[in-house]
């Protein structure tokens, strides 16, 4: 009876070490984590994609009334994925990351390596005879490259004639 108290004892005092060790090793990988900017996190390529936050925003370019095809695989390279990718050239933005961020589409176009902002979109500027609109869900915002990607919404930046 003695021995099989001391068995239970040791199997609980190893246990508890083991979740001890497992709980300060998880913990440290998210500091690690988190002391990176949302930036650094979108444009880092992992080899396993992180499940700890996973979206999936539309976004769609109109360009003086014609829509401009969003590539398929951006983020995507032959040994990993950024956290923000393609994989269709359907417009849909796959979030998959670590931890969960307010990932703009500042993000999205640095990780494409195109210009977003109010003034400019690809390669087309605003100027006296066209404007850079942007409409989230159908609502007009005046966010532009701050925009946060939220999970099932639909962006529209649209470049046209005043």
């Amino acid at each position: 009876m003695k021995q099989a108290l001391l068995l239970v004892a040791a199997c609980a005092v190893l246990l508890g070490g083991v979740l001890l060790f497992a709980g300060k090793r998880q913990t440290s990988s998210i500091a690690e984590v988190t002391d990176r900017t949302t930036r650094e996190v979108a444009l880092a390529c992992d080899p396993g994609m992180a499940q700890v936050y996973h979206i999936h925003p539309v976004l769609s370019i109109i360009v003086d009334g014609e829509k401009v095809g969003i590539p398929s695989d951006v983020g995507v390279r032959s040994t990993c994925m950024t956290v923000l990718h393609t994989h269709t050239p359907d417009g849909v933005i796959h979030v998959e990351s670590p931890e969960k961020r307010d990932f703009t589409l500042a993000d999205f176009f640095a990780v494409w390596e195109q210009s977003f902002s109010k003034d400019k979109i690809l390669s087309y500027e605003a100027d006296a005879d066209h404007r850079i609109r942007i409409t989230v869900d159908g609502i007009e915002v005046d966010t532009y490259e701050n925009t946060i990607l939220r999970d099932a919404q639909h962006i529209v930046i649209t470049y046209e004639s005043i």
